[in-house]
């Protein structure tokens, strides 16, 4: 069934359509609602983008509109989101909305400003984390809960499941804003250095991510800045890299830096904090470091995992395979929403495929689970569950 879709976020600290993506390199809000947007307009769906957007107009399937031009807006998907400047929804309340279903299309767990939970019939997540503390700190309906991960943007991703022949496994990543471990990556560069000196970590992103004007320099051997990147370029990049270092205390809500890396065939270590257990299968997809990964321990923790693979290059292939193939593209997410909305709007089961109705019990509340494309979504507490596994 084909639905029209209007997003709108009224967020003006970054400009941005889906070439800034590509090419110059935002933040992981930004990146999800422009690329489900292009993933649901893929799949047949008229869709809106009301965003702080340099101009408008129809770009790859997509119709770009500013923000500041919505007023009056009938439509069947209305799906409101902020990742920045102040999480301040306030604005919605200025317009006349009238949609089939309202989605707030969060990215955290902090509440948005101007927040009813009454104008929307969902919430979508991006990780049981967030929706669990969503669901205990907001006072929200578990029912009101849909958790979707992140999916990641197939195109930019060439090699397949093949490994990248120029791939250099001395060669780590640390992707993403500074204050979230780029100490720690750089204590763990030192200590592998000290082993070999072919070590190396290349650094993107930056203060930019958040828009803040901060530049970041350093002048630590190994350490190569490149600052914000498109993501066609950091996807190349990952390609040819080894290791993606996430040790952190902040607790992620998805951390789509992971995935990304994951799916290039760059191997992720990193904090069992926020989504990040969702993400990884400890020794299987990648590995996650437990303890302070500002103390020593962590660091050299990680540093023997890296080194004792290097040693075992069977290992280290046996996990880029299953780290390759384990997250998923963002057209599945788009099909997901789609027949999570069939299921709420059909009114009938006849137009219901019948695979969605094969209902298994939630390992959290014992709830009905709905399974869809990414895997099974509890009706009742929104625990969601990916079948790979």
């Amino acid at each position: 069934m084909s639905y029209k879709i209007a997003f709108y976020c009224p967020d003006k600290h970054i400009l941005y359509d889906l070439r800034t993506l590509d090419h110059v390199g935002v933040g992981g809000g930004v990146t999800a609602r422009v690329r489900v947007a292009h993933a649901l307009a893929r799949r047949g769906h008229p869709v809106q983008l009301f965003v702080n957007c340099p101009e408008e107009g129809i770009l790859s399937g997509v119709n770009y509109y500013h923000f500041s031009g919505l007023g009056t807006l009938k439509t069947d998907i209305f799906i409101a989101t902020t990742s920045g400047d102040g999480l301040d929804l306030s604005s919605i309340t200025d317009k006349n909305i009238s949609a089939s279903l309202k989605i707030l299309f969060i990215h955290g767990d902090p509440r948005p400003k101007g927040f009813d939970a009454c104008t929307f019939d969902f919430i979508y997540a991006p990780s049981n984390f967030i929706a669990q503390e969503v669901v205990s700190n907001w006072r929200i309906q578990p029912q009101k809960i849909f958790v979707t991960h992140h999916g990641v943007e197939e195109s930019l991703f060439t090699q397949g499941s093949k490994l990248t022949p120029h791939r250099d496994d001395y060669r780590m990543i640390y992707a993403g804003h500074p204050s979230k471990g780029l100490d720690s990556a750089i204590n763990i560069l030192r200590i592998l250095r000290n082993h070999d000196p072919r070590y190396s970590l290349h650094v993107f992103g930056g203060y930019q991510l958040w828009g803040q004007s901060e530049r970041l320099e350093f002048d630590e051997p190994g350490v190569i800045l490149h600052g914000l990147v498109g993501q066609q370029e950091l996807a190349a990049q990952m390609q040819q890299s080894g290791f993606c270092i996430n040790l952190q205390s902040r607790e992620e809500p998805f951390g789509m830096v992971v995935t990304e890396a994951m799916r290039a065939g760059c191997i992720p270590l990193a904090s069992p904090v926020g989504a990040y257990p969702e993400l990884i299968q400890n020794e299987s997809s990648g590995f996650l470091i437990p303890g302070d990964h500002t103390q020593p321990a962590a660091c050299n923790a990680a540093a023997k995992i890296i080194l004792e693979l290097m040693q075992d290059i069977n290992k280290i292939v046996e996990i880029r395979n299953k780290s390759i193939s384990t997250p998923i593209a963002w057209d599945t997410v788009a099909h997901t929403w789609e027949r999570h909305w069939d299921f709420h709007l059909t009114g009938s089961s006849e137009n219901i495929p019948t695979q969605m109705w094969q209902y298994a019990y939630c390992n959290l509340c014992h709830g009905r689970m709905l399974l869809l494309a990414d895997g099974l979504h509890c009706l009742e507490c929104g625990n969601f569950r990916d079948t790979i596994y």
